[in-house]
C-alpha cells in the first residue's frame, strides 16, 4: 500500500496554520476556509488510517482461512454464485487466530449454496486476496471503490460442507436490509418473468442486480439511467406528497391545529416518510444528500424560518463529508451534488414566465442537466447521451408520477395485502412498458449515445467553466463563449508518437492478454482479453476505455491471436464499439501467415507463424508477431508452447532477436523453452497474468530464464498496464512506465517483487 501522512507531520503543519491565523497573518482566501480544510483533511486522515489497516498479506491469498462473522447488507444472488460483505469478527489461518484480520471482506459462494438473509452468523472456509483489481488508463478503479467501501479483502468461501450457521444477530440496520430482502423476493415472486420486474425493485429498493442488460443498456443510452438510482427526485416526490396530502389533513383536524400549525405537523410526518424511503433504498449518497436538503427546508418551516437553497446545498455536502468523508471515491456524489447544483444556478432567482404545465420550467431544468452533467459523465464513464433531455423531459413525470408511486406503494402493500399489491405492481411494471419503446426508438436515433474519453487534464475544468457560462442568465454577454470551453470535451485529443515512434502497451487484463500498438498514424490492437459471462468482457470494460482515453476511434488491425476465451472474451465488444478495418485470426480468409508484412509509419509489422507445417495444440498455432522499427523490436508471442516454439526456431531463427518479448502462455512451464529466450535475448520481459492466479502463472522456472539472458521482468499482475515507448531514432532511449506506480493512490495495492525501487521501474531505460 501506498503510505499516508503521518500524524506528526499533520499536528506540525496544522500548528503552524492555525498559529498564523492566531497572529493575524494574511490569507487569499478566507480564514475559516482554512481552518475547514485543516479539520477536514484531520477528519479524512483519521477514517483513512482505520480503513487501512487489516489488508489481507498476498502471501496467504492461496491459503484456506476459517472467518467467523455475520453477513452484512442485501445479498445478491444469482443463479452461478451468491456475492454478499461479510463483516469479520475473527479469522483462523492453520488453526491459530489471526492478529489483525479484515475487518470488512467481500465473498463469492459458488455453486449449492444457503439462501444467505442480512444478520446471520456463520463459519466459513474461504481463501481471501489483498483488494486488487485492474489498473489501465481510462479504466474503473475498484480498489478505490472496495476502499470507499471499507472492505480489505475479496474471495470466495472454499468449501459449502464446511459451512455452519451460527445464528443472526439483530439491530435496526439489520431489520431494514432484512425487510428489503423480504419485499425484493416477494416483488419479484408476485411479478414472475415480466422483464420490468429488476427495474422496479431498482427504483423502489435500490437493489439493482436483477436489471436486465438490455434494459439497462437502453437506459445508459438514453441518459435516463439516474433514475434508477434512487436520488432527490424519488425523496423529494415522497415527501412532496405526503406534505401535501397531510397539510389537508391536519388543517381539517381542530384539535391538531391547535397544537401544531398545519404546515409544521405535514413537514415532520414527511420527513419521517422520506426517511422511511431513504432507508428502504439502501440510505445512498443520493439519498443522503435529499434527506439533508430535505431536513434543512423541513426544518425551516418547522422553526418557521426561511433557508436559502444553496445554503441546503452546503449543508447537505457539509453532512455527508462528515458522514463519509470517502464519498469522494463515488461517481454518485459528484453527479449527485453537480445536478442539484446546476438545477439551482439555472433555476434560482431567475424571472420566469408563468406557464399552465410549467412545461418551460421543466425543459430548463432538463437543459440544465443535459449541459452541466455533460463534462463529468465523459470523465467518470466516457458516455454522452445528446438525447437525454428530450429522454428525460418524457420519462421523468411518467415514472415519477405514475410508475413510482404505484410501484412503491404496491411493494410496501406485500406485507398487507398481497393480491392487491400484486396488481398495482403489475400496472406499475405495464406503465413503464408501455413507455419503453419510446426509449428504445431514441436510443436508435444517430448519434444518440457517444462514447469519449476525456483527453487532457485541462479539458474537464474549462468545459465545466463553459457549462456555467452557457447556463449564465440571458443578460450574461457572450454566453457563445460557453460552447468553445465545451468544444474540446468533445473532440479526441489523440496522443499519438511521432513518425517512425511507436508504443507498445500491454494491458492489465488479469490471466489473459490483450495489446496495443500505436504508431503515428495507425493503431493495431493483438487480443481483446477474457470474458466473464453475460456482464462483463474485457473489450468493453478495459480496452475499450483505454483505447477512447487515448484519444482513438478507429483500430486499423484487430489480430485475434487464437480462439481461446482469455484472448478473444472482448471482440465482439470492441468491433461494436470501434470501427474495425481488419480482422486477422489463424483461421478464415483473412488468416495470419509466416511471412506477411506490413508496414505504418516507418515501423514494420511481420508474422513469424503459423505456416503450412505448424501442428499440435490451438495454441502452438497462434499468430506470432514481430515489430520493429529504428528505436526497438518487440515479438509477441502470445500462447504458443513447445511444439510452436521448435517451428519457430527451426523456420524463422534469424528473426526471432528482440528488445522486448511477450512471455508466451502467461508464463506456463509448458513454454519458454532455454532455446528460445536464448533466441530472442531480449532486454525486456513483459508477462501478463492474474494477480494471484490459480495455476501459479509466471512459474518461477521460467522467468529465471529470461532473467539468465538479462532481461528484466515486467508483470502486468504487479505492475497494471505497461507501455513501453520506442523512439523514431536508434541512439535515443527506450521508456517503461507501470501506470500501477504511475497513479498510485494511498489505496492501491503495491507490491514490486524483484524490483529494488518504485524509481527504478518508472525511469527504467534500456537502450543506449
Amino acid at each position: 500500500m501506498s503510505d499516508l501522512p503521518s500524524w506528526a507531520v499533520y499536528f506540525a503543519v496544522s500548528a503552524i496554520i492555525l498559529a498564523g491565523i492566531r497572529i493575524g497573518v494574511r490569507w487569499r482566501v478566507p480564514r475559516s476556509f482554512v481552518v475547514w480544510c485543516v479539520l477536514g483533511f484531520g477528519w479524512a486522515l483519521l477514517r483513512a488510517d482505520g480503513l487501512l489497516g487489516g489488508a489481507w498479506p498476498a502471501q496467504d491469498m492461496h491459503r484456506d482461512v476459517v472467518l467467523t462473522g455475520v453477513v452484512a447488507g442485501v445479498p445478491e444472488r444469482n443463479n452461478r454464485s451468491t456475492r454478499f460483505e461479510f463483516a469479520v469478527d475473527s479469522a483462523e489461518l492453520d488453526g491459530r487466530r489471526v492478529e489483525h484480520p479484515p475487518g470488512y471482506v467481500r465473498l463469492s459462494w459458488f455453486g449449492p449454496r444457503p439462501l444467505l438473509h442480512p444478520g446471520e452468523r456463520w463459519r466459513l472456509t474461504v481463501r481471501l486476496k489483498p483488494p486488487h483489481g485492474y489498473m489501465n488508463p481510462g479504466g474503473f478503479d475498484y480498489e478505490e471503490w472496495l476502499f470507499s467501501r471499507g472492505i480489505r479483502a475479496t474471495g470466495y468461501v472454499r468449501t459449502s460442507h464446511a459451512a455452519i450457521r451460527l445464528g443472526e444477530v439483530a439491530g435496526a440496520k439489520v431489520w431494514v436490509d432484512r425487510t428489503r430482502q423480504w419485499l425484493n423476493r416477494r416483488l419479484h415472486a408476485a411479478l414472475g418473468d415480466d422483464d420490468n420486474a429488476g427495474v422496479i425493485a431498482a427504483l423502489v429498493l435500490g437493489l439493482r442486480g436483477d436489471i436486465p442488460e438490455q434494459r439497462w443498456d437502453i437506459l445508459l443510452q438514453t441518459g435516463t439511467n439516474h433514475l434508477i438510482a434512487i436520488s432527490g427526485l424519488h425523496i423529494g416526490l415522497i415527501a412532496g406528497l405526503i406534505f401535501a396530502l397531510m397539510r389537508r389533513i391536519w388543517g381539517a383536524v381542530p384539535a391538531l391545529v391547535l397544537r401544531v400549525s398545519a404546515p409544521q405537523g405535514a413537514a415532520a410526518v414527511a420527513l419521517l416518510a422520506a426517511a422511511g424511503y431513504a432507508l428502504l433504498a439502501g440510505f445512498s449518497i443520493p439519498t443522503q444528500r435529499a434527506m439533508v436538503m430535505l431536513l434543512v427546508v423541513m426544518g425551516g418551516v418547522l422553526l418557521k424560518r426561511r433557508v436559502r437553497p444553496f445554503q441546503s446545498l452546503a449543508l447537505a455536502l457539509l453532512a455527508v463529508l462528515i458522514f463519509d468523508p470517502f464519498a469522494v471515491h463515488n461517481a454518485g456524489f459528484w453527479l449527485s451534488f453537480a445536478a442539484v447544483g446546476f438545477i439551482l444556478y439555472a433555476v434560482v432567482g431567475r424571472r420566469h414566465v408563468a406557464s399552465p404545465f410549467a412545461w418551460r420550467e421543466w425543459g430548463r431544468v432538463q437543459w440544465a442537466l443535459a449541459v452541466g452533467l455533460l463534462p463529468l459523465s465523459i470523465a467518470l464513464f466516457q458516455r454522452a447521451a445528446p438525447v437525454a433531455p428530450l429522454a428525460n423531459l418524457l420519462a421523468v413525470p411518467w415514472i415519477a408520477m405514475l410508475v413510482l408511486p404505484l410501484a412503491l406503494i404496491g411493494t410496501l402493500g406485500l406485507a398487507v395485502w398481497p393480491s392487491a399489491a400484486s396488481s398495482l405492481l403489475h400496472l406499475s411494471a405495464w406503465l413503464l412498458g408501455f413507455m419503453w419503446p419510446a426509449l428504445e426508438w431514441l436510443s436508435g436515433l444517430p448519434g444518440a449515445h457517444w462514447r469519449l474519453g476525456l483527453g487532457a487534464f485541462w479539458v474537464l475544468p474549462s468545459a465545466l467553466l463553459g457549462a456555467i457560462v452557457v447556463l449564465a442568465p440571458r443578460a450574461w454577454p457572450a454566453r457563445w463563449v460557453g460552447w468553445i470551453l465545451i468544444a474540446p470535451l468533445l473532440l479526441p485529443a489523440r496522443a499519438a508518437p511521432e513518425p517512425g515512434a511507436w508504443r507498445l502497451t500491454a494491458l492489465d487484463v488479469g490471466q489473459g492478454l490483450a495489446l496495443t500498438v500505436q504508431t503515428a498514424d495507425h493503431v493495431l490492437v493483438y487480443d481483446a482479453g477474457p470474458r466473464y459471462g453475460p456482464r462483463f468482457d474485457a473489450g468493453e470494460a478495459i480496452v475499450g476505455p483505454f483505447l477512447r482515453a487515448q484519444g482513438i476511434t478507429r483500430i486499423d488491425r484487430l489480430v485475434v491471436s487464437h480462439a481461446d476465451m482469455d484472448h478473444r472474451g472482448g471482440v465482439a465488444s470492441l468491433r461494436a464499439a470501434f470501427l474495425v478495418s481488419e480482422t486477422t485470426g489463424p483461421q478464415g480468409p483473412n488468416a495470419c501467415r509466416a511471412g506477411q508484412s506490413w508496414r505504418w509509419d516507418g515501423v514494420v509489422f511481420t508474422f513469424l507463424s503459423p505456416d503450412d507445417t505448424t501442428g499440435g495444440k490451438r495454441n502452438d498455432r497462434s499468430c506470432v508477431l514481430r515489430i520493429s522499427g529504428a528505436g526497438g523490436s518487440a515479438l509477441l508471442l502470445s500462447d504458443v508452447e513447445k511444439n510452436g516454439e521448435q517451428s519457430l526456431l527451426a523456420h524463422a531463427p534469424g528473426q526471432l532477436a528482440a528488445d522486448v518479448a511477450l512471455v508466451p502462455h502467461h508464463g506456463s512451464r509448458t513454454s519458454s523453452s532455454m532455446e528460445l529466450v536464448a533466441a530472442i535475448s531480449p532486454r525486456i520481459a513483459l508477462v501478463s497474468s492474474g494477480f494471484g492466479n490459480r495455476y501459479g502463472f509466471p512459474d518461477p522456472n521460467v522467468l529465471q530464464r529470461y532473467r539468465a539472458v538479462g532481461a528484466d521482468i515486467y508483470d502486468t499482475a504487479d505492475l497494471g498496464a505497461i507501455s513501453v515507448d520506442f523512439p523514431a531514432m536508434a541512439a535515443r532511449n527506450v521508456h517503461v512506465v507501470s501506470y500501477r506506480l504511475s497513479h498510485a493512490s494511498f489505496w492501491h495495492y503495491i507490491s514490486i517483487p524483484d524490483m529494488v525501487t518504485r524509481q527504478a521501474v518508472m525511469k527504467y531505460r534500456v537502450m543506449d
